[in-house]
C-alpha cells in the first residue's frame, strides 16, 4: 500500500473534517416546519437512525481533467476488502465525494451520493490500476447514475 498517498488522503480529510460535518449536517438536520410554527421550535433533533457516509476529498489536478467522475478502490493484490467489497455489503450508506482548490484551502465541488441507488444501478465502471500500483480503481461518471443518485451537488462558481 502506498502509505504516502494514504496518509496525505487522510491528512486531507483531517483538515477538511469541520467543513465536512457541516456539509453532512446541512444535509441531513433540516427544520421541521410544522414544529415551527405549531411548537416555536426551529429545529427538533430526537433522534437520528445511525447511517454511514465515506469519504474523498480528491486534489485540482483530478478535478481539472475528471469533474464528473469519481474512484471507488475495487481491488487490492492481497485481495483484502476494499472500499467497493464494503459498499456492496452495505457498510456504507452515503458517499461525499469532492475536489479541493489548488492550495488546499477550500472544497470546490461536491456530490453527496445515495449508495442504495448505486448498489441498484448496473452502472458498469472503468477498471484502472492505480500509480504506484497498489491497487485498482473503479471510476465511475456521474452523469451514468439514474438521477435520485445524486442528493446534493454543489460546485463553486468560478
Amino acid at each position: 500500500m502506498n502509505l504516502i498517498g494514504f496518509e496525505r488522503d487522510i491528512k486531507i480529510e483531517q483538515k477538511f473534517s469541520r467543513i465536512i460535518k457541516a456539509i453532512l449536517g446541512n444535509q441531513f438536520i433540516v427544520q421541521d416546519e410544522i414544529e415551527d410554527l405549531e411548537n416555536g421550535t426551529d429545529f427538533l433533533l430526537l433522534r437520528v437512525n445511525p447511517f454511514r457516509v465515506g469519504v474523498r476529498l480528491r486534489r485540482y489536478k483530478y478535478f481539472l481533467t475528471f469533474p464528473n467522475d469519481f474512484t471507488i478502490r475495487w481491488e487490492r493484490p492481497s485481495g483484502v476488502d476494499t472500499e467497493i467489497h464494503k459498499i456492496k455489503k452495505g457498510l456504507v450508506d452515503y458517499i461525499l465525494y469532492g475536489f479541493i482548490n489548488k492550495d488546499e484551502s477550500k472544497i470546490i465541488q461536491y456530490f453527496i451520493g445515495d449508495l442504495a441507488v448505486f448498489r441498484e444501478s448496473d452502472v458498469k465502471p472503468v477498471i484502472k490500476s492505480n500509480n504506484p500500483l497498489d491497487s485498482w480503481l473503479a471510476i465511475y461518471n456521474i452523469e451514468n447514475f439514474p438521477v435520485n443518485f445524486i442528493i446534493k451537488y454543489y460546485k463553486e462558481a468560478p
